[in-house]
C-alpha cells in the first residue's frame, strides 16, 4: 500500500529525502471457504482477491481471528518432528501468517495445482507468489474472518 500510495517499485529503494506518505488504513482478510476466496480489503473497500485451498471436510474453523505471527520460508511442525524450510517434504511454501485459532494460519505451498479446492488440513493455502505478496501488506494484528 504504501509502495503503490508513493508511485515506488521495490520497498528497499527510498530516493534520500523524499517524503513518504503513510496510510493508516484497516487492512483485513476475508476468506470463504465454500468458494476458496480470500479477499484481502483495506478500510472496507476490497483491494485484490486470491484463490486458496481451505480445509477437507470443513477443517477451516469459522470465526474472527487475528493475525499473531508472520514467518519467511516456515518450518513444519508435524507430529513426526520439525520439516526444515528447505525440505521437499515442507509442504507449507515461502510464507506463513499464524492465526490467533491454535495450529491455523496462511500460507504458500509446494502444490500450486491444489489451489482453488478443499484439500487442507485446515489452513489457508495460497500460490507462493500470492502469499508473498499478501505477506508484505498484511500486519500482525490484522483481523481475519472465515465464512462458510
Amino acid at each position: 500500500m504504501i509502495l503503490k500510495a508513493n508511485y515506488l517499485k521495490d520497498s528497499k529503494i527510498v530516493p534520500l529525502g523524499r517524503k513518504l506518505k503513510i496510510h493508516n488504513e484497516k487492512v483485513n482478510i476475508i476468506v470463504d471457504r465454500s468458494q476458496n476466496i480470500l479477499t484481502l480489503k483495506s478500510d472496507d473497500k476490497i483491494v485484490k482477491t486470491y484463490r486458496v485451498s481451505t480445509g477437507i471436510n470443513n477443517s477451516t474453523p469459522v470465526g474472527t481471528f487475528k493475525v499473531i505471527n508472520k514467518v519467511i520460508n516456515p518450518p513444519w511442525y508435524t507430529a513426526g518432528g520439525v520439516i526444515p524450510p528447505d525440505s521437499p517434504k515442507n509442504i507449507l511454501g515461502s510464507r506463513w501468517l499464524g492465526l490467533s485459532a491454535k495450529g491455523y494460519g496462511i500460507h504458500g505451498t509446494t502444490e500450486p495445482q491444489s489451489i482453488g479446492r478443499q484439500v487442507t488440513s485446515g489452513c489457508v493455502r495460497m500460490k507462493n507468489s500470492d502469499v508473498e505478496e499478501l505477506y508484505k501488506i498484511v500486519p500482525e494484528g490484522a483481523e481475519v474472518v472465515i465464512v462458510d
